[in-house]
């Protein structure tokens, strides 16, 4: 490589060091606008929150009694949901058991009949989850909506 094309390579590397530079800086910039931004509107909610939720006595007093009531309720999900893991860990392991059964078969019968038992099972299975995931999903919010209504302030 020549001087000359040596000195144009540095030029060129030096121009993009330069404009990778200005990149990084102008989305340093909009970053910290954009974080600067997200602070102002944080503080004017907690503003409007704090605003309408009365005295401290007062939102201790709805504190208190919604984490009793919330907590357990939230127990209760979470139990639920546990139950739900370990019933559709075993319809798992139940569903590979039949597809790895499939390829036992020792004849052609046996290996549509297993397929047959596997499909069906495996629908067997959807349906079941997907009602236990709407049902949860419908007591969760049920949950929530319960708690808003009771300890949210009257809208006006």
């Amino acid at each position: 490589m020549s001087a000359t094309e040596t000195k144009k390579a540095t030029a060129a590397t030096s121009e993009n060091i330069n404009e990778f530079f200005h990149e990084a800086m102008r989305c340093y910039e909009q970053a910290l606008k954009s974080g600067i931004q997200l602070q102002e509107e944080s503080v004017n909610l907690w503003k409007d929150l704090l605003s309408k939720l009365g005295s401290c006595e007062e939102f201790q007093a709805k504190l208190e009694s919604m984490t009793k009531e919330a907590f357990p309720k939230a127990r209760e999900r979470m139990e639920e949901f546990v139950e739900t893991f370990n019933r559709t860990s075993k319809q798992t392991i139940d569903l590979f058991n039949k597809t790895m059964g499939v390829y036992q078969a020792t004849s052609v019968p046996e290996a549509q009949r297993r397929v047959h038992d596997l499909i069906e099972s495996s629908l067997t299975a959807l349906r079941t989850n997907v009602h236990s995931a709407l049902d949860m999903n419908a007591k969760i919010i049920a949950d929530w909506k319960e708690l808003v209504d009771r300890f949210a302030p009257a809208k006006k």
